[in-house]
């Protein structure tokens, strides 16, 4: 295992992940009807059409679902309706996404990801803590007691999630910190390369840029009162010092045992302080 800096993760989106849903259709669809063998090991994403959601409900509900439709209808900034076909009109279904960050062109085709529900104000309260249905009365009572979904991601044609969170700008200390993550990892490789390959020079010039990291890194912890953090990062620059002092004297059994302890020491911190948005990107708590 290497260690792993502070940086954005790329991942498949719109229609690519539109077609590795359907290459499970048949295995999904049997566990929805309860057909399936053994339990799975976790959450199942069901993909499904509109009119399958709309007309078998009772299969679905409290599922996890992957609905790929046409646009019918733009309640409001978080709400929509999917129909199953857009050059005929056949059932609806009501789609909430909280955290939609963009619209909808109609008659468009979405992929839309969520929990299959049924339609209740209280149910959507219970379900999305903090949000507020804003419909009208009349689209309250024309959906409720239908299938419906909360949810999560609503990848259009462009393969751009419009349900995901925009993460808040990073503050001028978080940027700079991000920088100095992003020159760790690949530093602490080419370091664990030289004491594989007994390279002191390598590792003279390896460890002095780690001491600088991991200086910074205690200071902006230490200037952020994260107690854990600072006297992991201090813990962090001796380990670098270990494998320093190791390498220059030829002592690399020892040099590489301190990077292994580097490394799950940097996991420790990582773990517990650092998250993944929902753009994919890593941020400091």
């Amino acid at each position: 295992m290497q260690l792993h800096g502070w940086r954005r993760i790329s991942f498949c989106g719109g229609l690519g992940l539109t077609v590795g849903v359907f290459v499970f259709t048949s295995t999904m669809a049997l566990r929805a009807q309860g057909r399936g063998g053994g339990a799975p090991a976790g959450p199942v994403l069901v993909p499904l059409t509109a009119a399958s959601l709309e007309s078998h409900p009772d299969l679905y509900i409290g599922q996890t679902v992957a609905v790929t439709a046409t646009v019918e209808k733009n309640l409001n900034g978080t709400a929509f309706t999917v129909d199953q076909d857009k050059t005929k009109s056949t059932k609806d279904v009501l789609v909430i996404a909280p955290n939609m960050t963009g619209t909808l062109d109609l008659n468009s085709y979405v992929t839309v990801i969520g929990e299959a529900v049924m339609f209740d104000p209280a149910t959507v309260a219970s379900k999305l803590k903090g949000y507020t249905l804003s419909l009208a009365p009349d689209v309250v009572e024309k959906y409720r007691g239908k299938p419906a979904i909360l949810a999560t991601s609503v990848i259009n044609a462009a393969m751009t999630d419009l349900a995901k969170k925009v993460p808040p700008p990073m503050s001028p200390a978080e940027v700079e910190f991000s920088k100095v993550m992003k020159q760790v990892s690949p530093t602490f490789t080419a370091l664990r390369q030289a004491t594989e390959g007994s390279d002191a020079a390598a590792v003279k010039t390896k460890t002095a840029d780690l001491k600088k990291f991991f200086t910074d890194t205690q200071a902006f912890f230490k200037t952020r009162g994260t107690a854990d953090a600072t006297g992991w990062a201090g813990d962090a620059a001796k380990l670098v010092a270990d494998i320093e002092t190791a390498g220059a004297t030829g002592k690399w059994d020892a040099a590489k045992a301190s990077a292994t302890t580097l490394n799950t020491l940097c996991g420790t911190c990582h773990t517990a302080h650092r998250e993944r948005l929902d753009d994919g990107t890593f941020r400091v708590k």
